[in-house]
């Protein structure tokens, strides 16, 4: 399968005409990785976004000082990961980790801002589908706090 017809199927490249993600695509390459590989890593710089075609990754927080991990989320096919880069944050927050065999479209994101800068419907209309990724995978993580919060007595809170 072609990467033009990857990408047109995944949002936030799901919305752009085939001129559009002509474009794009030369910002992309596939990449694969073995299990128990790290695609990144926390605190290194964000200049790539991936979207994953095959396999399964893990999201995880390293903690400082000790060898454990916080594993936030996990992200299978058509999911997109890495962020960071897109958003404004030059530094990956968290650690993807393979969970097993894993192709994904690696996207070079100062190439693609290249494009925005150019082409700024194309930005304007990749930007709008990051952010609604971004706000519910946020309300979802939210979700998840209450959750947790729900489990503990409400005077240990009120205090």
């Amino acid at each position: 399968m072609t990467l033009i017809r990857l990408l047109s199927a995944i949002p936030p490249f799901s919305s752009l005409n085939d001129a559009q993600l002509a474009s794009v695509v030369t910002c992309c390459r596939q990449h694969d990785f073995a299990a128990g590989e790290a695609i990144y890593q926390q605190n290194t710089p964000a200049h790539k976004l991936y979207i994953i075609i095959e396999g399964l990754v893990s999201l995880d927080d390293v903690v400082p000082d000790t060898p454990a991990m916080i594993s936030f989320e996990r992200r299978g096919p058509k999911e997109i990961f890495g962020g960071a880069s897109l958003l404004g944050f030059k530094a990956y927050s968290l650690t993807a980790n393979c969970l097993e065999p894993t192709s994904v479209i690696e996207i070079d994101i100062p190439c693609l801002e290249e494009i925005f800068a150019q082409h700024p419907e194309v930005g304007l209309r990749i930007m709008a589908e990051v952010a609604t990724i971004y706000f519910k995978r946020y309300d979802r993580a939210k979700q998840r706090l209450y959750n947790v919060f729900r489990e503990i007595p409400v005077r240990l809170i009120c205090r």
